[in-house]
């Protein structure tokens, strides 16, 4: 009411506008405009139309579009504050269409202001071609010298990672400001090139022109936690004191301090300056805290900042998020994300990145793809090449090869980078296909790109996984030649040669391989040449691998059992009671197996050998009766020589019909319709019993099944696998 009556009792309303920030308001002081006979006049209309399209509101930007609408001839000021509401809104698209018919209109021409505006709203595109056709036309009206307008075509090139022409803008011009400085810095830390941001602040500071502003410093900040460099950090923290003043009351700049820190892990430093932030702490340096102590495995101490949180936006939900999902709390990561949905927040490309890491690793392929299906096919994908291999390695790592290739062949050739082709690779060679893995390979060199360290990995396991000796050994002599590409091989080339030859039975050839190693192998490489000893029965490599096994991972359970297994196979029982006496006496057990399914509505279930705590217990037990029953009369017979324990044969047998991975089954073939895959993810090696019952399973109850263990994927159909039997 006092505020009616100060418009009624105020003769200019105008003047209010100044002071006015909320929509409701501004339409009463539009009103008052109207009643006193000022709206026809061109200054009323000039800032109604600028107040409410920068007012930061769809209502207040829709309102000016609408005044503007109404006028047959808008001035060019009008124009342009158009163009510059749309530029901070959520549609910067129609900042474009606005510039496009101002333009064709052909009123007036666009000044050194239209196009700062214009470019900004490019940046925030899906494809920089637009702001190539505005820098046209920059050229062509004269304004490539103007520094606010270069300095505006700097930032656009940075945004899309083109850091040479931007760099080329940069040392072209005749004049540059701290923002020029400050845009080049940050889009060097954006691209990963720390380096070249710290030479350039080099280049300031030894100038002597300029001094820096927070907000260099903001940007300076960023590239250390890039570098992980603290020690970086701490002179030029020690900088901001001496250049800036007030510091204790820069929210900003205490928040990037913070941010540094904690991405350094120096959580200690980063608590106290966290701590002393005088105003309200922003959500930016909660964000912080909550991944950083996420990134150094603190997740308890995470979530608690976390919950304490009054305000949450995108960021701070995704720094729970990636904790959960990078400390393997992949459930925990999931549920997280559903309860950011129900809140209402979005989640952005960084947030998805984690979500489908950790459906991946779960197996959650319904959920994975009705996130791909609502958020992605929007566009994103193409632009976000880091989100388009997380999509491709979601859907490879949860069963669905056919839709990760799909996808990769419909990303367009420019956009297809290294990490692109890695993530398509390496699922490939998970599910055996070699031969498509190194098309893929060819492919990639075909380009102009150079495979790296985890290209040749991914390509070295295909062959493995399929068979392809002679192609796995070329590829691999190639690192050493001038076709290498200029990578080394390193410890996990060479784990991938050792598990290649050993596979195939080349046993001599693998350890002598292990044995002319420039460096001393680990216990994965020991592992896969015992499991390979294991399989073709060779103990006397077996036992020497073992006992380098045991040596460098006494405390590991799985050793002792592989060990055991082979030389029970090789019918050495007492050799093979003295490895599981061993195992009893240091107190060592086996890493207890888990199983998880989803079902078509995205809900996971977990299944632990032989627990019966699950929901549905009474129901799996009796269809794991009928499994045993038809398994049976198909002439199934029970392979119970890996059981560990001392108990008779009935028992054992009771033993391999719970592992994990069967009571998934037994709940898939209940739950999981007649036409759906049945997907199981588990976490250790399946077992020759399970793998021979589920081949069965899938012909006599006609279905098909796709088990993804720490090896391989096996994809059962009609009685078969697609490992042939050999994983």
């Amino acid at each position: 009411m006092m505020w009616k009556r100060f418009l009624s009792e105020n003769p200019s309303p105008l003047c209010l506008l100044e002071s006015c920030k909320i929509f409701k308001q501004g339409l009463q002081i539009h009103a008052q405009i109207i009643v006193n006979g000022l709206h026809h006049q061109i200054f009323s209309r000039s800032r109604l139309i600028s107040f409410f399209s920068l007012l930061g509101s769809k209502d207040g930007l829709d309102h000016s579009r609408h005044l503007f609408s109404q006028i047959d001839c808008p001035n060019l000021f009008m124009w342009n504050t158009m163009i510059r509401g749309y530029s901070r809104s959520d549609g910067p698209r129609e900042a474009i269409v606005l510039y496009t018919s101002m333009i064709a209109k052909g009123i007036e021409p666009p000044n050194n202001f239209t196009f700062p505006f214009l470019l900004n709203s490019c940046a925030r595109l899906s494809s920089l071609e637009p702001g190539q056709e505005v820098h046209s036309h920059v050229i062509k009206h004269g304004f490539e010298s103007d520094l606010f307008v270069r300095n505006a075509l700097i930032h656009l090139y940075s945004v899309f990672g083109n850091l040479n022409l931007a760099r080329t803008l940069f040392d072209e011009s005749l004049v540059r400001d701290i923002v020029s400085y400050n845009t080049l810095i940050k889009g060097y830390a954006e691209v990963n090139k720390p380096e070249y941001a710290l030479c350039l602040f080099g280049e300031m500071h030894n100038a002597g022109v300029l001094l820096p502003d927070e907000y260099t410093f903001v940007a300076l900040f960023s590239v250390c936690s890039v570098l992980n460099e603290p020690n970086i950090g701490k002179q030029i923290h020690s900088l901001v004191y001496k250049n800036l003043s007030h510091i204790d009351y820069n929210l900003l700049l205490k928040s990037a301090i913070v941010d540094m820190y904690a991405k350094c892990g120096l959580m200690k430093i980063a608590e106290r300056l966290f701590n002393t932030i005088r105003t309200s702490k922003s959500t930016a340096a909660w964000s912080s805290m909550v991944s950083g102590y996420a990134g150094s495995g603190e997740i308890e101490a995470a979530r608690r900042l976390f919950n304490q949180m009054d305000n949450r936006d995108v960021i701070s939900w995704t720094a729970m998020i990636s904790g959960y999902s990078q400390a393997g709390q992949c459930s925990a990561a999931l549920e997280l994300f559903k309860e950011m949905e129900g809140s209402g927040i979005k989640p952005d490309e960084v947030t998805l990145v984690a979500v489908f890491s950790a459906c991946a690793r779960l197996g959650a392929l319904h959920l994975g793809k009705r996130l791909y299906h609502q958020y992605i096919e929007n566009g994103i994908l193409n632009r976000n090449t880091i989100l388009t291999a997380a999509v491709i390695d979601m859907f490879a790592k949860c069963g669905s090869i056919d839709s990760a290739l799909n996808i990769f062949h419909g990303v367009p050739e420019n956009m297809k980078t290294g990490s692109v082709f890695n993530s398509m690779i390496s699922g490939l060679a998970q599910h055996g296909l070699g031969e498509t893995a190194l098309k893929v390979f060819r492919e990639l060199t075909s380009t102009g790109l150079k495979p790296d360290e985890v290209t040749f990995v991914g390509a070295l396991c295909a062959c493995s996984h399929s068979g392809l000796v002679d192609e796995g050994k070329k590829l691999f002599d190639s690192m050493f030649n001038a076709f290498g590409f200029g990578v080394k091989p390193g410890m996990e080339h060479y784990g991938c040669m050792v598990d290649l030859l050993g596979r195939y039975g080349c046993l001599e050839e693998a350890y002598d391989l292990v044995q002319k190693m420039p460096f001393a192998a680990n216990s994965v490489i020991w592992r896969a040449l015992l499991s390979a000893c294991r399989t073709h029965g060779n103990v006397e490599i077996g036992e020497i691998a073992g006992q380098k096994l045991l040596e460098m991972e006494a405390s590991h359970g799985a050793r002792y059992v592989l060990l055991s297994n082979m030389l029970a196979d090789a019918n050495q029982w007492e050799e093979a009671g003295q490895a599981r006496k061993a195992m009893e006496d240091n107190g060592i057990r086996k890493p207890p197996g888990w199983s998880y399914i989803e079902l078509i509505n995205g809900t996971l279930h977990r299944f632990l050998a032989s627990d019966k705590s699950h929901p549905h217990g009474k129901e799996i037990e009796v269809m794991l009766k009928d499994m045993a029953m038809r398994l049976k009369s198909a002439g199934y017979v029970p392979n119970t020589a890996q059981v560990m324990f001392d108990i008779d044969e009935e028992e054992k047998e009771t033993v391999v019909s719970c592992h994990s991975e069967k009571l998934a089954l037994a709940f898939g073939l209940m739950y999981c319709s007649p036409t759906e895959i049945i997907r199981i993810v588990k976490n250790l090696r399946i077992c020759i019993d399970c793998h021979k019952a589920f081949k069965l399973v899938s012909h006599i109850y006609g279905r098909e099944i796709t088990v993804r263990d720490t090896i391989r994927f096996h994809h059962f159909r009609n009685g078969s696998c697609s490992c042939m039997d050999f994983w």
